[in-house]
């Protein structure tokens, strides 16, 4: 044998370039792929936090809100079962229609 170097034929160095640039594309890929999947849930969670918000800006302003002027009648003490009055106002701060189905009359339980 000589100690002359072999020689590759350029079939052998076309191959393996070859398989050098795929596992160059390959790699690249998979550097990749954390950022396309944590770019997706980022765009996911815009997405739903933007459906979130149109759907609480539609629903507040299309729905009704009930105010009234004090939030505490105090009677002081009254003998139980007897009939009193109270007045207070009620007023609808919000866009929609307020419809108001409880019943006029109200009744106590003593302690309350």
């Amino acid at each position: 044998m000589s100690n002359l170097p072999i020689r590759k034929t350029q079939a052998r160095v076309d191959e393996r370039a070859r398989a050098r640039h795929q596992a160059e594309q390959r790699n690249l890929v998979t550097r990749s792929l954390p950022f396309v999947i944590g770019a997706a849930v980022v765009l996911f969670i815009v997405v739903v936090a933007i459906i979130f918000t149109t759907n609480q800006t539609t629903a507040g302003t299309a729905s009704a809100r009930l105010q009234v002027d004090r939030e505490q009648i105090d009677f002081g003490n009254q003998i139980f079962d007897q009939p009193v009055r109270a007045t207070f106002t009620v007023t609808n701060v919000g866009a929609g229609a307020l419809k108001l189905d409880v019943p006029r009359v109200v009744t106590a339980l003593e302690g309350c």
